[in-house]
């Protein structure tokens, strides 16, 4: 008898290590969007000069999509992933938003203002009744001396269509990604263009 329970144990761990799991299948999404891009603006080489910073992220927003059910709780899925970390995005976007869309000049050195980014949220939002995704980031502008403006913004789009298919959730990142940076843009654009008349005005000043 004590031979057989041997033998039974013996054979426990022997089917643990034979028996194989089914393979984890990652999928890969990129945030797009539908809408046609605006007309270009560039203006002129003496326009309002710009430098895109430093664009960071929250520890937790790598490459696996980000998902959360309250305000205090996150996870993110095991077979779902972005093609590259969300501040990559992030990047891409202010840079067309700012440089090829507004009369600014893109600084790639010396003085002058320059933007600094912190992506806080790229997150799948889950609700009753429907999902969201929702991108929240803070920012500042500032040259040597001062912060000209700084301030933290979200935006959120209702996920269309079949709720459970992460491609509609990527496309509804890529309407929230694009009117984030397009709000983004346009505030910094004005603060930029109010800075540069203040400066004009003071210099012809008596």
């Amino acid at each position: 008898m004590k031979t057989l329970c041997f033998a039974l144990l013996l054979s426990i761990p022997g089917c643990a290590l034979t028996s194989k799991a089914e393979p984890l299948s990652v999928r890969y999404f990129t945030p797009r969007w539908d809408e046609s891009p605006r007309a270009p603006d560039r203006g002129s080489a003496d326009g309002p000069r710009l430098r895109l910073g430093r664009i960071s992220s929250s520890s937790h927003l790598r490459n696996r999509i980000v998902y959360r059910s309250s305000d205090v709780e996150v996870a993110m899925y095991e077979d779902r992933r972005w093609t590259e970390r969300p501040e990559e995005f992030v990047r891409r976007a202010l840079a067309r938003a700012l440089f090829e869309e507004r009369p600014l000049v893109q600084a790639v050195s010396g003085g002058g203002p320059a933007l600094d980014v912190e992506l806080l949220a790229f997150d799948e939002v889950h609700r009753r009744g429907g999902r969201a995704a929702r991108v929240t980031l803070h920012y500042a502008v500032q040259d040597d001396r001062t912060v000209l403006d700084t301030q933290s913004m979200t935006a959120e789009v209702e996920v269309r269509g079949d709720i459970e298919d992460p491609g509609n959730m990527a496309a509804a990142m890529g309407a929230a990604l694009h009117e984030i940076a397009e709000r983004l843009a346009s505030r910094v654009a004005s603060r930029l263009a109010a800075a540069g008349a203040g400066n004009a005005q003071a210099i012809a000043a008596p």
